[in-house]
């Protein structure tokens, strides 16, 4: 029973497919985990961060940009609608 370099190759190769499987498991659990987690928060109504609000926007009757309904300020045009 010689040890070949073919042999030799071969047993590498199962070594690293073994290892590369093994990491795989590894970071699929810990996905697994966060999901979890983060699952459980959500439930606890602890969302992941603050809420974002959403704001309306309107169309600029000159320009035709959307801007802020509220608190928008002039663009500097001559012609601008916000700036009054």
């Amino acid at each position: 029973m010689g040890l070949s370099f073919g042999k030799l190759l071969l047993l590498a190769a199962i070594v690293v497919a073994v290892w590369s499987a093994f990491k795989y498991a590894q970071r699929i659990e810990a996905i697994r985990r966060a999901v979890r987690r983060e699952m459980e928060a959500r439930r606890a109504g602890q969302a992941g961060g603050p809420a974002i609000r959403a704001e309306d926007l309107v169309k600029c009757r000159v320009c035709g940009t959307y801007v802020a309904a509220r608190g928008t300020t002039a663009c500097g045009r001559t012609d601008c609608p916000w700036g009054r």
